[in-house]
């Protein structure tokens, strides 16, 4: 079965590797219908959109708020695959398991090291995510890994129902849902040089390697028909 993908974008999005995320999943990935929802580029009209003003006080906070107004709407199936604008397929894909990195905690370490030890707004909502899942007896794994993820609308509103104050959502709803995962590493690129393994099936970037970088070269040779979505 065919689900439909989801895109929780900014209200303000102006980004063009969206594009490339759709001429991505239009050859590599099975899907019904593409939604955005808050944000939708001038030039690229979806299947289906939501006109949603994102609210709260943090990045993580609003794209949960969108994520929920996703959930309530009925028109979308009643699972989805939910992307990021940085989601790129880069290999066919006949569907994909729930992935894990590790434990959240272990994210954390790794993220700090990074950053020479200095804790951030990531690392201290990774940490609050952690704790609720654990006082709550819930595993404690981390599912924010950049690849897609598929997400059952009824079961997503019970997890934000049950932790409003915690907005990491795909690590509380792997472990909420106790989904059976394979451990791997995440796909993420930073780094202006590096590119995607070889038998790599996706990819992310963010804005730096995406305009500057190897892998956004790559992801622009590798895709460089327009999509039906862009008009």
């Amino acid at each position: 079965m065919k689900y439909d993908i989801v895109y929780l974008l900014k209200n303000d999005i102006d980004s063009d590797e969206i594009r490339y995320s759709l001429r991505s999943i239009e050859k590599n990935f099975p899907y019904n219908k593409v939604w955005f929802v808050s944000g939708c580029p001038e030039g690229i009209k979806p299947d289906g959109f939501i006109d949603f003003q994102q609210v709260g006080d943090t990045k993580w906070k609003r794209s949960t708020s969108a994520l929920a107004a996703a959930c309530r709407n009925d028109k979308i199936t009643e699972d989805f695959w939910l992307f990021n604008d940085d989601f790129f397929v880069i290999r066919k894909v006949r569907g994909i398991k729930p992935m894990i990195s590790g434990t959240i905690l272990q994210r954390c370490k790794q993220v700090e090291t990074r950053n020479r030890g200095m804790q951030s707004g990531y690392t201290r909502q990774l940490r609050k995510t952690a704790h609720a899942l654990k006082v709550n007896g819930y595993t404690q794994y981390d599912f924010a890994l950049h690849v897609p993820i598929l997400i059952n609308r009824a079961k997503a509103l019970e997890v934000l129902n049950k932790f409003p104050d915690c907005p990491m959502f795909r690590s509380l709803y792997g472990n909420y849902c106790g989904l059976e995962s394979i451990k791997t590493n995440d796909v993420k690129i930073r780094d202006l040089k590096m590119l995607p393994d070889e038998d790599a099936k996706f990819v992310s970037t963010e804005d730096n390697s995406f305009l500057k970088g190897a892998v956004g070269e790559y992801i622009r040779e590798l895709f460089p028909e327009p999509s039906k979505y862009e008009v």
